[in-house]
């Protein structure tokens, strides 16, 4: 069978339609609620606006390394997200709600991977293990899962890198293809399954070779061919960072790597129980080379030991990023779980009951990043109109700048993203210190005149406003259940005279 067959399988194509559902019903929920980026998205969708630029990322969201490694401001490794979610932000005009569809078609087609890749590689009992273990993930995301932050692309595209790898595994060479494009918008997306990501990689190309050589791989040469373009198209942003900066991004990681505070005694247990595991898998033909569908358990232990692993080394409360691959590394639960339920005389009750669970959960179950971020949200929008209002008389550059808690996590990048969109000539602060890519928008590159537009976020009294000033107050919505950081109610709009 062809990659093409295994995607006309029924039994994924239904487990994607449920769990796609509710994302479906959050993008249209966010677009008709008038979702603007904000804080990190606000980030996002600065770099999705200039991969058609000349400035074109070469690198993923700046990362918050300097807190592990001072001074070693390093990103994530690589604009894979941007690239994707690029075309339709600038067909529309870089309108909001293209972020959002963007995010949910990336979301929805990786998951579709994931699932059919499950299918070949361990037929419903795959693809009910894959589903069960990302489904209890939407209730905890809610409808930020479909807005584009980068960890929960890599959360969906490290699930889907794990299954992908799965079905080549079984000597499906055919799925290589959807394996290095899956690993690589993991590993670029986020620095906490970055390095599992590199780890699987080169577990399946080894894989690969022990059951080519045994006769138990299907790969034709075109799909030699096709991995390796889609490897260098993937890859061909950081590698140009490696050959035209120094230090380049890869120095950084590597120093910040070597940086973390550690646990030398929690590595060695790991690598001792992952090593006595595979061994006796391997010991009883079980191994990541055997060919059955059994080998996601010995894949998995590599993918969960290089996770537990980085964690150990991870400084400055780093550890927790890795509850971003849990979907992946649940399929080691999952898995046995939905072999003994399918031997079970109550295996269609425990379904529905299950699937029973899931709905009420996503009815009741109080969603804290939905209560959080989308409080967010709704602050920074009214604020980014009435900023855009300010703007229209501005001819030239402009300067935003942040003073108070809320404006500068959330509502100054959503003024700026904004005013970028809108095709203005902005310069701004970043959140966070060191070289990064949009540094070409540091106000100290800017010596022709131009305004500022300060983002003034406070509980009562705002700071006094410069002589000649325009001054614009924005009283925020009031969210009892998530209060604005800082206790903020206000957003003053501050534009100065030309400077």
């Amino acid at each position: 069978m062809t990659l093409r067959d295994d995607l006309r399988s029924r039994t994924w194509a239904i487990a994607w339609l449920l769990l796609v559902l509710p994302l479906a019903w959050w993008t249209v929920e966010l677009v008709a609620g008038g979702w603007v980026p904000h804080g990190d998205t606000a980030v996002a969708a600065v770099r999705v606006h200039d991969v058609f630029g000349s400035h074109t990322p070469l690198l993923g969201m700046p990362s918050t390394s300097g807190q592990v490694a001072e001074g070693v401001h390093a990103h994530h490794p690589g604009p894979l997200q941007f690239q994707l979610l690029a075309p339709l932000y600038a067909l529309t005009g870089y309108a909001p709600w293209a972020l959002v569809v963007g995010s949910f078609l990336v979301i929805a087609g990786v998951l579709a991977l994931a699932l059919a890749a499950a299918d070949v590689a361990g037929g419903q009992r795959g693809v009910i293990a894959v589903a069960v273990a990302q489904a209890v993930v939407l209730p905890v995301a809610g409808s930020q899962l479909v807005t584009p932050w980068n960890p929960w692309v890599a959360m969906v595209a490290f699930t889907a890198a794990v299954t992908c790898g799965w079905a080549v595994l079984v000597g499906r060479g055919g799925w290589w293809p959807a394996f290095i494009v899956t690993v690589s918008l993991a590993a670029q997306s986020h620095l906490a399954v970055a390095p599992a990501s590199v780890v699987l990689g080169v577990a399946a190309l080894g894989a690969s070779i022990v059951l080519w050589r045994a006769g138990r791989l299907r790969m034709t040469r075109g799909t030699v061919v096709l991995t390796a373009l889609l490897g260098v198209a993937c890859w061909a942003a950081p590698l140009a960072d490696v050959a035209t900066r120094s230090p380049h991004n890869l120095e950084l990681l590597l120093e910040v790597a070597g940086a973390g505070d550690g646990a030398p005694v929690l590595s060695l247990m790991v690598l001792t129980a992952a090593g006595a595991v595979l061994w006796w898998l391997h010991r009883r033909g079980g191994g990541v080379a055997s060919g059955r569908p059994s080998a996601v358990v010995p894949w998995l232990v590599i993918a969960t030991a290089v996770l537990l692993l980085s964690a150990s080394r991870a400084g400055g409360g780093r550890a927790a990023y890795i509850a971003f691959a849990l979907p992946a590394m649940l399929v080691l639960l999952t898995w046995p779980l939905v072999g003994w339920w399918s031997r079970s005389r109550h295996a269609r009750t425990a379904a529905y009951g299950f699937a029973a669970a899931v709905a009420l959960s996503l009815l009741l179950v109080p969603r804290p990043f939905d209560r959080f971020l989308g409080a967010a949200a709704d602050r920074a929008a009214p604020v980014v109109e009435r900023a855009r209002e300010v703007a229209q008389g501005i001819d030239g550059p402009v300067v935003v700048r942040s003073t108070g808690v809320s404006a500068w996590v959330d509502i100054a990048p959503a003024v700026y993203a904004a005013l970028v969109a809108d095709g203005r000539e902005v310069y701004f602060e970043p959140r966070v210190d060191g070289r990064r890519e949009d540094d070409f928008r540091h106000p100290r590159h800017l010596d022709a005149p131009h305004r500022e537009l300060i983002v003034d976020s406070h509980a009562d009294r705002p700071q006094p406003a410069a002589e000649g000033a325009v001054v614009e107050r924005v009283v925020l919505p009031e969210r009892p259940d998530t209060p604005a950081l800082g206790g903020d109610r206000y957003v003053d709009l501050v534009l100065t005279p030309v400077r």
